[in-house]
């Protein structure tokens, strides 16, 4: 039977090849993709199927993500998750060239998330080489995870579902590269008002301000925002009126709402759906609710943090626990009950900036903490936790029912690549 590497011996062998994994990051990074151009976001795959094709990974294309799997030498599967869209608009590359200052590597896309898939790829290339066995794996790259994974999210469930953990390879926390534990769930809402328009100096009587009674709505609910408490309800955009002298007759505006755990946004989509114009000539429509569920710590998440944490400081790593108000496809393999583990992707700052960067030191030895959780499979597989789910401070949650998910059929159609790309 192969011994298993120690995380220090993956990262001796990840060092002296760190020039081949960043000139292969350079190259994916020059492949802009932003989700608002989905040739390009396929452009993109094409290049990293063959890339992962060539390590014994079998790809499959779906409309909204690229499949990698792994059939693995026996245990529970391990699912891997990133993205391969990006929020930078192409031509972004001319203005904010991928470039190397000091210990950061610059470009757009690089951090959020491109390190994050190439770590995965050198990660797997090391354990290939050491001849390490491997879990069956899937590596699930999502096309439209900037927009919110509508098209990708019934495929990131339905292999969750499958799973025994989800490795999630997102940047990890800013500043010192922590392991993501929790992440705020998200809904998203529209609201719009119908009045009734007149002239503002003929018949100002005659008419009902769809503004006015809309403005008190979002005013009144932007109020019950407790950052204490992790709630927030932010209206980002408002529409309403023609001209100045008009009594406005239509006005919308756009809610993001986000909390720590189901409850508090259950209990805000209460409050939200309860508003009323004082106006009675006035109406107003909510649309809108959850966009993603809460990503809530479990014990069994608690303890793959615990072992990254360990594996983590044998190579040098503090690893602290963190949490945060952002959304990945994380949110959805926890809320299937998987245990979830965030963060494992590049350290760096400025996601969605013009300083967007990694740090090129911290590189190889985040690789080999990646390779080492994948290289300890499904060794004291972690518990799921339906039943118990916890806040973000470990506390158990009074009052709240875990309860499965409901069956989604498979989202994509499996097609699989073209096949000068399939793996042997």
């Amino acid at each position: 039977m192969t011994a298993v590497p120690t995380p220090v011996e993956i990262l001796r062998w990840l060092q002296p090849r760190q020039p081949a994994i960043l000139e292969r990051l350079r190259a994916w990074v020059g492949h802009e993709s932003p989700t608002a151009e989905p040739e390009r976001v396929r452009a993109l795959a094409a290049v990293v199927a063959a890339d992962f094709a060539a390590l014994g990974l079998r790809p499959a294309l779906h409309p909204g993500a690229l499949e990698l799997t792994y059939a693995g030498e026996g245990g529970a599967p391990v699912l891997l998750l990133g993205h391969l869209d990006t929020v930078w608009a192409a031509g972004t590359l001319a203005r904010m060239p991928c470039r190397v200052d000091g210990d950061r590597l610059f470009g757009p896309g690089v951090y959020d998330m491109k390190a994050g898939l190439v770590m995965a790829h050198a990660a797997l290339e090391a354990l290939r080489a050491l001849k390490v066995p491997l879990p069956p794996l899937t590596l699930l790259l999502v096309f439209d995870e900037e927009t919110g994974s509508r098209a990708s999210r019934p495929l990131t469930e339905a292999r969750a579902r499958a799973a025994y953990a989800a490795y999630v390879l997102e940047p990890g926390a800013e500043p010192e590269g922590g392991l993501k534990i929790a992440r705020k769930g998200i809904a998203l809402y529209q609201l719009a008002a119908r009045g009734v328009a007149a002239h503002a100096g003929v018949d100002f009587e005659k008419g009902a301000s769809a503004l006015v009674e809309l403005a008190r709505a979002v005013v009144q609910a932007a109020s019950w925002s407790d950052p204490a408490s992790g709630l927030t309800l932010n209206p980002g955009v408002f529409h309403a009126g023609t001209r100045a002298n008009v009594v406005a007759e239509e006005a919308r505006a756009d809610l993001d709402v986000r909390a720590w755990t189901a409850a508090a946004l259950a209990h805000a989509d209460q409050r939200l759906r309860a508003l009323r114009p004082a106006d009675v000539r006035v109406t107003l429509e909510i649309a809108g609710g959850l966009n993603r569920p809460p990503m809530e710590p479990t014990p069994a998440s608690q303890a793959l943090a615990a072992r990254a944490q360990a594996l983590g400081r044998e190579l040098g790593l503090e690893l602290p626990l963190a949490r945060t108000g952002g959304g990945s496809d994380g949110n959805f393999t926890a809320a299937c009950g998987v245990p979830t583990l965030d963060g494992l992707g590049a350290q760096g700052a400025g996601a969605h900036a013009a300083h967007e960067h990694i740090l090129l030191s911290a590189l190889a030895p985040r690789t080999a903490l990646l390779a080492a959780l994948l290289a300890a499979g499904s060794s004291a597989p972690p518990t799921r936790q339906l039943g118990d789910a916890l806040s973000a401070s470990g506390r158990p949650l009074p009052g709240i029912e875990a309860r499965p998910q409901p069956d989604q059929r498979e989202g994509g159609s499996g097609e699989r690549w073209p096949r000068h790309l399939a793996a042997p």
